[in-house]
């Protein structure tokens, strides 16, 4: 039996073929993740129900401390949530991310005082969780360089103009360390912002973009319609990025739909802008027909290590649905890394054709194979006989996506589901 926190909440419009409708285009937020619930703080505990008693508890924010948000929606009009004080929990009383709503005055609304972002963090130990943050100018939570160990737990992020999680470093190769996000929405309800925020140019979003981080796992999150469209400056955004000297950033169990581009670890060739890692039991999905076909000529692919030697890209589930020339591409350095037992439907390729190990990958993957495409869910059918139990079980996926053992001692199945 499938997990009941793997399904998406199929409304009655997704009769139609897959062809013919994309799930991010249904303008309506995705339901929540079944995230494991977090323990409720005994101690030092203040409980707000308006956002004006959020706004004055946030003044009186302490060290070690816990501010709990009861159901409600909370209109930031005034300022950012600042959080300087170290071990700070802000987090929705109820165990899931849709009974409190922060909301922001509009991520294309410049008339925004001084609500740039919806939480700003410059402390060790922040956990944000069970709540949703919609409708910021820049991002839904921005975290200064000199922070450590942020944990963003069961948060929907909806509608931000620029990152929705944006990690600022100190230097290269000098940034937040040991950021955490997992079981959380990252989604735009009708696609990225189409003005220019600050100069930047249209179309600058990512999900997370990690600068300079070491040690990051994003994992079991839901990134929906980072998609542009031809005419933006900025066509191939990461949902997740991590670059700029970052490295060793696990990227695990998470469902991308259509997404420009699903996982970047670099960019450029800066020696290293990211170091090893690990890509694994991810799925991507786009909808047929999401790209025109000037697009398609000028894209690379969804999954991509550039000046990243050691990464692993391991048991993932791509279907670019013809959107895109290839599902994995390597560039500029490439030593050590691995691309093994993923399902996809595009080549693999070094666009600088270096040498790298590559094993057991299946590039002709179909729709039919997979439950339910239109939804993300892109775990196999019983027959598949082209993936079932065909490989040995590779010591860095020892799970699948649904936290399900991939059996030690006989084959296992290829891509991001063991069946």
């Amino acid at each position: 039996m499938i997990p009941v926190k793997t399904l998406f909440v199929v409304l009655s419009f997704f009769t139609y073929s897959f062809s013919s409708i994309s799930f991010a285009q249904s303008g309506v937020y995705s339901p929540c993740i079944d995230a494991p619930p977090l323990p409720i703080p005994q101690d030092n505990a203040v409980t707000v129900g308006n956002v004006d008693q959020l706004y004055a508890a946030m003044l009186e924010l302490r060290e070690n401390s816990t501010i709990l948000l009861k159901p409600g929606r909370y209109r930031l009009a005034s300022s950012t949530l600042g959080i300087t004080a170290d071990n700070v929990t802000i987090r929705g009383l109820e165990n899931n991310c849709d009974s409190v709503e922060l909301i922001g005055p509009g991520m294309d609304n410049p008339k925004r005082k001084n609500v740039d972002n919806g939480f700003w963090i410059s402390a060790k130990n922040t956990t944000i969780a069970n709540l949703t943050i919609s409708e910021v100018y820049f991002h839904a939570i921005q975290i200064d360089g000199n922070a450590r160990s942020p944990r963003i737990y069961n948060v929907r992020m909806v509608n931000s103009g620029q990152q929705f999680i944006k990690a600022n470093p100190r230097d290269f190769s000098r940034g937040v360390n040991d950021g955490v996000v997992e079981y959380s929405i990252m989604e735009y309800t009708n696609g990225p912002s189409l003005i220019d925020h600050n100069g930047i140019g249209t179309g600058y979003t990512n999900g997370i973009d990690i600068h300079a981080g070491v040690g990051w796992r994003i994992s079991n999150n839901r990134f929906r319609n980072f998609h542009t469209p031809d005419d933006a400056d900025h066509l191939w955004n990461a949902a997740v990025l991590a670059w700029n000297g970052a490295s060793d950033t696990i990227t695990e169990n998470n469902t991308f739909i259509d997404v420009d581009r699903a996982i970047a670890y670099g960019l450029k060739q800066k020696n290293f802008d990211h170091r090893g890692g690990i890509i694994r039991n991810n799925m991507v999905v786009m909808t047929p027909g999401l790209y025109s076909s000037k697009r398609t000529q000028g894209a690379d692919a969804t999954i991509v290590a550039w000046d990243s030697p050691g990464t692993k890209i391991l048991h993932n589930t791509v279907l670019t649905s013809g959107n895109l020339p290839k599902s994995i591409e390597l560039r500029f350095e490439s030593d050590s890394i691995e691309v093994s037992n993923n399902i996809v439907d595009a080549p693999i390729a070094h666009r600088d054709q270096k040498f790298f190990i590559s094993a057991n990958n299946v590039d002709t993957a179909r729709a039919d194979w997979f439950v339910n495409p239109i939804t993300g869910n892109l775990r196999l059918k019983e027959g598949v006989n082209e993936v079932l139990n065909k490989v040995r079980r590779h010591r860095l996926a020892q799970f699948d996506i649904d936290g399900e053992n991939r059996p030690f001692g006989r084959k296992v199945d290829i891509g991001a589901d063991e069946l």
